[in-house]
Order: structure tokens, then C-alpha cells, then sequence
């Protein structure tokens, strides 16, 4: 089975209470806010100025988000 990291991001409301999944984005991204896709994506400027909350997990072939790797035992 392979898995691959992402990073999964979540963006709090305007009242700053609760944060709500927003995307999942390839590899591990260690900055406080995702970056834009490409520079034609203006509306993805204006992240930097939310608050967001990032978390390292796993994606495996089924789509399903892992927050740690499968182990297997090898013969």
C-alpha cells in the first residue's frame, strides 16, 4: 500500500471559535498559512490574513486521510 504526505488545512471562522477543514494540499508544509497555487489565484493572497491551522497526515490509495503511516510485518 503506499501513502503519500500531505498537509491538511484548516481555517478558522471570522469569530476566530472553530476551525473548519479547508483542503488537503501534496506534502508536508511547515508554514503558517497555505500558499497560492499559482500567482493568477489572487483570491489565495487574502489567506495570510486568516487564521489557519495545519496537521501532517497520510493519504492512501482509498483517499482516506491517515494521521500516521500503515506498518506491515515483512516476512
Amino acid at each position: 500500500m503506499a501513502v503519500k504526505m500531505i498537509t491538511v488545512w484548516y481555517k478558522f471562522d471570522d469569530k476566530g471559535n472553530e476551525a473548519k477543514l479547508n483542503h488537503i494540499e501534496d506534502g508536508w508544509v511547515n508554514g503558517e498559512y497555505p500558499k497560492p497555487l499559482d500567482t493568477s489565484f489572487t483570491n489565495q493572497e487574502a489567506w495570510k490574513k486568516s487564521d489557519w491551522e495545519r496537521k501532517h497526515a497520510y493519504l492512501d490509495e482509498q483517499y482516506q486521510v491517515l494521521s500516521v503511516p500503515p506498518a506491515y510485518w515483512i516476512k
